[in-house]
């Protein structure tokens, strides 16, 4: 896998962009287990993005998401509830969910005075814990990845190592990890997506075996994954 965390910039503000892709142009199985957890958690978040929400609950939800979609894999086992509660999302997703972006491309305004940054493992990395709003523009970037400095301790400790499937995690260690991130304006009903690039595995397959992005209005997904006019 590789994955690419860049962006271009227009009239002095700043976009940031990653994009997670198999270099070889074909998702094998355990790849795909792992890009769509991320993508499900970043479609997740941007579905539940609109003012008033707190950003801190976005971060916790796409943790949850990437947790269920693991469980189902049999990656991990064990109560969800309890894995939040030990905060075992952040082994898997150590930084925070997204920054906000302007000028800067990890724009100032995160942590206006009376607001602290949180302590507990993954929250403490959230550049952001305000509540969203109109005209806001922020990233969405969830990530899974399989760190031994960070599975080590969850495996020493004997309570958390008990949700671990120990045999599946070994066969992820040498895969590194995925990151999808997206540029988000908060509009008064919900947010807009800012950013266009293949997300489905099947979309980027198809780029990389050439078809032009974006996609003609007349191309449809055949069989094979692959789109056809």
């Amino acid at each position: 896998m590789a994955l690419m965390d860049m962006g271009a910039e227009y009239n002095f503000y700043g976009s940031d962009i990653t994009c997670s892709y198999p270099i070889n142009g074909k998702f094998n199985s355990n790849q795909a287990t792992v890009y769509n957890a991320v993508l499900k958690a970043h479609n997740a978040v941007i579905s539940h993005m609109q003012p008033g929400v707190k950003w801190v609950d976005m971060h916790k939800l796409a943790e949850q998401t990437i947790l269920e979609s693991l469980k189902n894999e049999k990656i991990i086992h064990g109560d969800i509830a309890d894995m939040m509660t030990r905060r075992l999302g952040a082994v898997f997703m150590p930084h925070g969910l997204g920054h906000l972006l302007g000028i800067d491309t990890h724009d100032p305004g995160g942590y206006p005075e009376g607001l602290e940054r949180p302590k507990e493992p993954g929250l403490s990395s959230l550049r952001t814990i305000r509540e969203l709003k109109e005209g806001m523009v922020i990233t969405v970037e969830p990530g899974c990845y399989f760190i031994d400095a960070l599975l080590r301790p969850a495996r020493d400790d004997p309570v958390s190592s008990k949700f671990f499937n120990w045999e599946e995690i070994e066969k992820y260690k040498s895969f590194g990890g995925v990151r999808i991130e997206s540029d988000l304006y908060v509009t008064a009903q919900g947010c807009k997506n800012l950013t266009n690039c293949p997300r489905e595995t099947w979309e980027i397959e198809a780029v990389m075996a050439g078809v032009p992005w974006p996609p003609r209005a007349s191309v449809t997904k055949a069989e094979n994954g692959l789109p056809k006019a």
